[in-house]
């Protein structure tokens, strides 16, 4: 192998590296985002938000696989592994381009659906699915749908969940009148992590055309060097 193929064969080494780092980062992204969604499967309109933090975290566990086969391929000079490396980067490629144009292009009808569904939880806040709300206004911080005024003029007593907690007993009108709407939080929080996605997952998809390419290339060269 010669000098240049060497420096391929450590910037490969290295850019695996970063993909370890990313795909951890992106598996914690993932798992940030199911712990602060808390449950709403308990009222029957409720979609699955766990779907996109999994595929998420699905995916930053693929890289990190994937990252670690290319460390080792690149260590070890096998054109073979060099060769699946490259073409499982391609597949990863593919996939990551895929997730970010679906948010590009569902973006705006995501973060309608997800209003609706603090709608939906509002309208369904009974002991029947387990008061909702509470699961909302206690992960996002906030009290009713727009303010806390939705319950009073629902002639409803604000709940505990609008101090945060659902073990106190009471809570104070200093707390809770200092609280945002749901609607604007939970609307906010998922506008906030799509777009993460959306603009590292384009950083992240060109890194990966960039390796996929050099890493063919260099089991190409590996080849060649085998048969002579």
């Amino acid at each position: 192998m010669n000098c240049l193929e060497s420096i391929v064969k450590y910037l490969i080494y290295i850019a695996n590296i970063v993909f370890l780092v990313c795909g951890i980062l992106i598996i914690i992204l993932g798992s940030l985002m199911m712990g602060n969604i808390g449950d709403f499967s308990s009222f029957e309109e409720a979609i699955n938000l766990d779907t996109l933090p999994i595929l998420i975290i699905i995916l930053g566990c693929i890289i990190f696989v994937i990252s670690f086969f290319g460390c080792c391929g690149a260590i070890r000079e096998n054109s073979c592994c060099m060769t699946t490396y490259a073409v499982f980067m391609f597949i990863l490629f593919c996939l990551q381009v895929a997730l970010v144009v679906w948010v590009f292009v569902q973006r705006a009808e995501f973060l309608k659906t997800m209003g609706d569904l603090v709608n939906t939880a509002w309208n369904q806040n009974d002991s029947a699915n387990n008061y909702p709300m509470d699961a909302l206004q206690v992960s996002f911080k906030c009290c009713g749908k727009t303010s806390y005024a939705d319950y009073i003029n629902a002639g409803k007593s604000v709940p505990v969940s609008c101090c945060g907690s659902l073990d106190a007993t009471s809570c104070s009108e200093d707390v809770y009148k200092t609280k945002p709407g749901c609607v604007d939080e939970f609307v906010d929080f998922w506008a906030t992590n799509t777009n993460i996605i959306r603009y590292a997952g384009i950083a992240v998809a060109a890194i990966e055309l960039a390796v996929f390419t050099i890493a063919f290339c260099l089991a190409s060269s590996m080849r060649n060097s085998r048969r002579h």
